[in-house]
């Protein structure tokens, strides 16, 4: 039989467990995400004119156009998979973990593939627009898919937000 003392920390940890992220989160602000297709494949191994692409299993292939209003960012956050980012109009900056900043203008691209949490802002007076497309691992389930971004705390060496 379990003590009051026990029954009190198991409820507390999964709290913690379920909880304890997404009060710590910091979602986009600012951010309109416009999702222009998804469709899923089997495992991909292709190579053309020195291009490769491969994947060890499934993947959901998503493209979106993400509009980032003036002064407004994404939220720290990171992908299940990788994602190849063309910057079609304004000026993004990107900060890594360490609030290292990389500059991305009109016709720039640039590629999220890291577990690690990352921050995209606009530092511009106009909207910035992006087509970003995804490649993550399949679910395999059409009616629970694999999200797209997983919502991170803010570093708490990087003020950024």
């Amino acid at each position: 039989m379990l003590s009051r003392r026990s029954i009190l920390f198991i409820v507390l940890a999964g709290a913690i467990a379920v909880f304890g992220g997404a009060a710590f989160a910091t979602p986009p602000t600012g951010q309109t995400t416009d999702l222009l297709a998804r469709g899923s494949t089997e495992r991909l191994h292709v190579t053309h004119n020195g291009v490769h692409l491969k994947t060890r299993g499934p993947v959901d292939v998503a493209v979106t156009t993400v509009t980032f209003a003036p002064g407004k960012s994404s939220g720290w956050h990171h992908h299940p998979g990788l994602v190849v980012v063309v910057v079609k109009s304004g000026t993004i900056v990107f900060y890594d973990k360490r609030c290292r900043a990389e500059i991305h203008n009109a016709g720039d691209v640039f590629v999220e593939s890291s577990d690690a949490p990352g921050l995209a802002t606009n530092p511009g007076t106009v909207d910035a627009v992006v087509e970003a497309t995804f490649i993550v691992p399949s679910s395999g389930d059409p009616a629970a898919p694999t999200p797209l971004r997983i919502d991170d705390p803010q570093p708490k060496h990087c003020a950024r937000s």
